[in-house]
């Protein structure tokens, strides 16, 4: 036997007992965890402050409020909404108009604000300021700032 094979070999030998090491220590039981429920509420994490880390906050629960409204996983829609392109197929995939998107996306945003205000992150005066900012505000805009936070 030449070296290579040999080499060939003893390198099949470890990829196949790599794979039994793998079944007998239980991998081939491995689900995926499911995706969270978009309906469970979302928790803040305690003490969030600053622009950013609202921010962030802000857009999970809002697109976990979007998904709970459209009855699909907070993923498949921040998928949905990385391009418009995207958002059109998930639109026809599921039968939904643009406008039942967009009423998703804003029903999303107030739980999001109502979950930050009960969080602490924003006191009554900004969340009435936020409410009103939402229930005015063109709705693709307010998508193409989530594209910018997902980005």
């Amino acid at each position: 036997m030449t070296r290579q094979r040999a080499w060939l070999a003893a390198a099949a030998a470890i990829a196949l007992a790599l794979v039994g090491v793998y079944a007998l220590a239980g991998g081939t039981d491995y689900k995926p965890d499911a995706s969270p429920d978009p309906c469970a509420p979302y928790h803040w994490p305690h003490g969030v402050s600053g622009t950013t880390a609202i921010t962030e906050q802000v857009g999970l629960s809002a697109l976990a409020g979007a998904a709970c409204d459209l009855g699909v996983s907070r993923e498949e829609l921040t998928l949905a909404f990385a391009d418009q392109g995207r958002l059109d197929a998930f639109e026809q995939k599921h039968g939904f108009s643009k406008d039942r998107v967009n009423e998703a996306a804003r029903a999303g945003l107030n739980r999001a604000v109502d979950e930050g205000e009960q969080a602490g992150a924003f006191n009554s005066v900004e969340a009435f300021l936020l409410h009103a900012a939402i229930g005015l505000a063109p709705i693709d805009k307010l998508i193409s700032y989530v594209r910018q936070y997902l980005s």
